[in-house]
């Protein structure tokens, strides 16, 4: 058996709000709940929810303005981003594990998501998939790709699903922020669409090879910006 990590639970209140804004739930430049409203959903103490908030800033995840208008701010996450660059180099194993995984997860998601989808889960699809417009910033781009596989994984029904899918989401968050997203954007809006309308028409084949081919698709080419970007000395 693997050793037991042991973690504080100030570590655990910082896993938890990192992954808040990996999964677009806090954006870059938008402002965190207040201190006391944080302390009170995650039923910890303001003493613990300040130590999280330190190694947050020291990790550059957020930054605290002054002011009447101040508070916890989330950052534009470049020292996050140039991190995990440098940690996996040019070692590919990180993307093929990762995108293995999405794809048996996903596709399966696809799969019972288009037998189990109410007209509620197809609008709340739908409305994700509609977001993925020319002019997308960076950061809308990342919550709207986010929000469309939470949308499929809660539309199948099953909430092993929906948290397998938000802990890959939550991995996949530094790659696609180390790419270029122009360069996925129109592969990936067209590849949602086809999901969309596959689990619409309740085709559970149609919706899982949909699904796998946009997972496939999406790590050919964040495979390829990554290489290139090491080519160029991570710039």
């Amino acid at each position: 058996m693997r050793p037991i990590r042991r973690s504080t639970l100030h570590q655990l209140v910082e896993e938890r709000l990192k992954r808040a804004i990996h999964l677009g739930d806090y954006l870059p430049g938008g402002r965190l709940p207040s201190e006391r409203d944080l302390a009170k959903q995650l039923a910890v103490s303001r003493v613990t929810l300040r130590e999280a908030i330190r190694s947050l800033e020291a990790e550059g995840y957020v930054a605290t303005k002054r002011g009447a208008t101040g508070g916890l701010t989330v950052t534009t996450l470049r020292c996050p981003i140039e991190r995990f660059r440098r940690v996996i180099g040019t070692d590919l194993r990180y993307v093929d594990e990762l995108f293995s995984f999405r794809r048996t997860v996903e596709g399966g998601a696809a799969r019972l998501a288009a037998s189990q989808r109410t007209p509620k889960d197809i609008a709340r699809i739908a409305e994700t998939a509609a977001r993925l417009t020319d002019g997308i910033a960076i950061d809308q781009f990342r919550k709207a790709d986010s929000d469309f596989h939470r949308a499929v994984a809660r539309a199948s029904g099953n909430r092993y699903f929906v948290r397998a899918i938000e802990d890959a989401r939550d991995a996949t968050f530094l790659l696609v922020s180390g790419t270029d997203y122009k360069i996925i954007l129109s592969s990936t809006r067209d590849r949602h669409c086809a999901i969309l309308a596959a689990i619409e028409a309740g085709k559970p084949d149609d919706a899982e090879a949909a699904m796998a081919a946009h997972i496939d698709e999406s790590r050919r080419e964040i495979a390829a910006t990554l290489a290139t970007l090491h080519a160029r000395g991570l710039r």
